[in-house]
């Protein structure tokens, strides 16, 4: 117990620098959003054909991701404000509840960490299916 000040500070960087991480994640999703839909709206591509439903596609796994990823960052948000409570407590002397805050916020940020997983693996499918749509172009070229 009388190291617990340590516990808090191993959790404490650990957390903006994911929260950038994330925040360039959604950058780049929005702004991939933003490029379908300019698109969309200059070619004037009619979203019932072959390639209007692809961007339709996009769209949805990218809002998708950018919701998960909108959680993620309150995940993490929450995890670090938790995790100052943390460190409070255990200033004015208040260990079970330094200890509880502790807790919550490891569980906070595993919980963005295991949601982080889930877009990382939703982003490596949307590649995987612009490489093979890229692969099939190659066949029908040679």
């Amino acid at each position: 117990m009388e190291n617990f000040v340590i516990y808090p500070a191993l959790l404490f960087p650990a957390i903006p620098l994911m929260m950038t991480n994330f925040t360039h994640r959604y950058n780049s999703c929005a702004a991939l959003v933003r490029k379908i839909h300019a698109e969309i709206i200059e070619k004037k591509i009619d979203t019932k054909d072959v390639m209007g439903r692809r961007y339709i596609a996009q769209i949805k796994t990218l809002t998708y991701r950018i919701k998960l990823i909108k959680l993620i960052q309150t995940l993490s948000g929450l995890a670090l404000f938790t995790n100052l409570l943390t460190i409070f407590f255990g200033y004015i002397h208040k260990t079970n509840i330094s200890l509880n805050c502790f807790g919550i916020a490891v569980v906070l940020f595993g919980t963005a960490i295991i949601l982080f997983v889930i877009e990382v693996q939703m982003s490596a499918r949307a590649l995987e299916y612009h490489l093979t749509d890229l692969k099939d172009k190659e066949d029908n070229i040679f």
